[in-house]
């Protein structure tokens, strides 16, 4: 079989119908033969986990139904529809602090959430405290949640905003804070009842507590896809296992939240759509992929536009009739080896980069997978690094690349991978020199490009990533992924542990080495690590064993959650919400620390929130 992260794994089209896209290639029976084979021993992800047609995951009629509305919410008329309506309503009447206009998620972007606006006697500052829960037989207890709304630092005496992390299932207190400019504040309070919760994730998640005393970083957990053969959200956790944030989406994943900076977010709505949700929750823009099919991650380019990494799919009425009948007549279809580019202005789609003109020898040599596709090089992330400029992850080939020029000639500037993989490639001279002795990376996702202040002229930066650990590639099957390293895995079934890693790059010497590592749950596929917080830590999740950990800079859990989930957790990372739904851009400015000790795993060069 090939070696596919979660799009292989089954997700639901865009048209209300929750199929895996693999059943309609395969059929049902080609589907259980292939999660049959347990991901090469990978026994995480079972036959009922891959299998949409059985009688568990089939979506009921009421989740069809949703999945209809959730398709709806995702029409940006629909969404003006929906906030000329909310401007009419309160136009027609008068709504101040004691008795604000109040409507619980009238956009249908985050169940856990509600619409708040209201007008003062005097400009005022703004923030809410959503009240906690007391513990009973059957709920645990949920303390206090607070929060500067978007634009509620701002003195205004008008104050539209949303409201986050409301309690699901629950009639909400809110006590709203007003404060003068003179530092006299004044309260009120008004309350919103919440539905239950539309997925099928937990409430509250399993959490242990460490052995480290380092504060958990602020945040909230960003739970990026499960991909369900029912519903798909994109869910938010506070530091204590509570969810408080519901996010719908047409199918397949959110890959990671990006924010231009006026308090909206952009993420991945389905496999042909990217969308932006402003502060107050409206959906105002969606941007199609055209003839690409989407996958894995994107990025800003330097000038706001959007890189996705895409597959050609041909047609977005039929992505994947469109392949089976390429396959049909006996054609390579090619898979995640392009980078596209959306205009955020015009909405226009343009090839980037096809890998194939990169690497035209290595895709060649490489061999179609058993289910027909050529997964030949598989990127699953994608840093933007300035000036035309990138980091990709290879997992096919075990590689972290980057690319120079990419709206002009695409050029390698450098490979992180193994010289034995890359013999007679004609990209030898590219290879970084890895100094020290350590298994290579193998399988890695989630990287991450961390500069420091003099980057810029010593050539110098760290790159993050996360290790699988796992050396396999059905497209290279002669190729001993051992060569990796003693410490590296081959078969997926033996696997006991993968990496959190910090490499220091050095260009000027063409060198790499390991700066630091956290021994982490094993995982083949998916996955994810993060530096978070003012501390020195890392959050690491291990996508198949559904777990996720902070860690301190010795290396020590801080605390670490267990989510169930029907396949895998896809990614987790954390973003501060120090503003609501004004996400920030959290600063890649590098401070470096003395090294308390010269222990492996344990020392965090301090990065500040990435």
């Amino acid at each position: 079989m090939a070696f596919k992260d979660g799009d292989d794994m089954g997700s639901n089209s865009e048209g209300g119908q929750l199929f895996s896209r693999r059943t309609a290639l395969a059929g049902a029976a080609g589907v259980l033969a292939l999660a049959g084979t347990g991901l090469m021993g990978c026994s995480t992800v079972g036959a009922g986990a891959n299998d949409a047609s059985t009688a568990s995951n089939d979506p009921t009629a009421e989740q069809k139904t949703l999945h209809k509305q959730i398709v709806a919410t995702y029409d940006v008329e629909k969404q003006a529809a929906i906030k000329a309506q909310l401007d009419a309503d309160y136009a027609s009447g008068a709504f101040d602090e004691s008795e604000p206009y109040v409507v619980a998620d009238p956009f249908g972007t985050d169940t856990l959430s509600c619409y708040v606006r209201f007008t003062t006697a005097d400009a005022v500052t703004v923030s809410y405290e959503v009240a906690g829960r007391k513990k009973t037989d059957d709920t645990p207890k949920v303390a206090t949640f607070s929060r500067t709304p978007c634009g509620g630092d701002a003195p205004s005496a008008e104050h539209e905003f949303k409201i986050i992390g409301l309690i699901p299932n629950h009639k909400n207190t809110v006590t709203l804070t007003c404060t003068a400019q003179d530092g006299a504040s004044r309260t009120s309070t008004f309350t919103v009842k919440t539905p239950a919760l539309k997925g099928e994730e937990e409430e509250r998640l399993a959490v242990t507590a460490g052995e480290s005393n380092t504060p958990l970083a602020n945040g909230l957990f960003t739970i990026l896809g499960n991909d369900s053969s029912k519903l798909d959200f994109m869910y938010l956790y506070d530091n204590a296992g509570q969810i408080r944030g519901e996010v719908p989406i047409i199918g397949y994943r959110s890959h990671r939240l990006l924010f231009p900076g006026d308090g909206s977010m952009i993420m991945s709505v389905s496999t042909t759509k990217m969308a932006q949700i402003n502060a107050i929750g409206q959906v105002v823009n969606v941007w199609s992929t055209g003839d690409y099919e989407l996958h894995h991650d994107y990025a800003f380019d330097d000038d706001g536009n959007l890189l996705v990494l895409a597959s050609h799919a041909g047609s977005e009425a039929d992505l994947d009739i469109d392949r089976a009948a390429a396959k049909d007549k006996g054609e390579r279809v090619n898979v995640e080896d392009l980078i596209i580019k959306i205009d955020v202005t015009t909405g226009d789609v343009s090839l980037g980069v096809d890998l194939g003109d990169v690497f035209p020898g290595l895709k060649a040599s490489a061999k179609v997978a058993s289910d027909g596709d050529l997964d030949w090089i598989h990127i699953n992330t994608i840093q933007w690094l300035g000036n035309g400029t990138v980091l990709l992850s290879s997992r096919e080939t075990s590689t972290v690349i980057k690319l120079t020029d990419i709206y002009g000639t695409p050029t390698v500037d450098w490979l992180m991978g193994s010289p034995d993989f890359w013999a007679g490639s004609g990209f030898e001279d590219k290879l970084l020199q890895a100094q020290g002795d350590f298994s290579l990376n193998a399988g890695q996702h989630s990287v991450t490009y961390l500069p420091s202040a003099d980057t810029a002229t010593t050539g110098r930066y760290q790159v993050l990533l996360y290790d699988n650990n796992f050396g396999a590639a059905e497209s290279y099957p002669k190729f001993d992924w051992g060569q990796l390293g003693a410490a590296v895995v081959t078969d997926c079934g033996k696997g006991t542990h993968s990496f959190g890693r910090i490499f220091t790059v050095d260009e000027a010497a063409r060198t790499y080495e390991l700066e630091d590592q956290v021994v982490v749950p094993f995982s083949g596929y998916v996955s994810s690590a993060q530096r978070v917080g003012s501390s020195n830590s890392m959050l690491v999740a291990s996508g198949q064993v559904k777990t996720f950990a902070e860690y301190d800079r010795y290396g020590l859990p801080i605390a670490t959650y267990e989510m169930e989930a029907e396949k895998f957790i896809y990614r987790v990372y954390k973003y501060e919400l120090q503003r609501a739904f004004a996400f920030d851009q959290l600063s890649t400015k590098t401070r470096h620390s003395p090294i308390p000790s010269p222990r492996m795993v344990t020392i965090w060069l301090d990065v500040g929130n990435i």
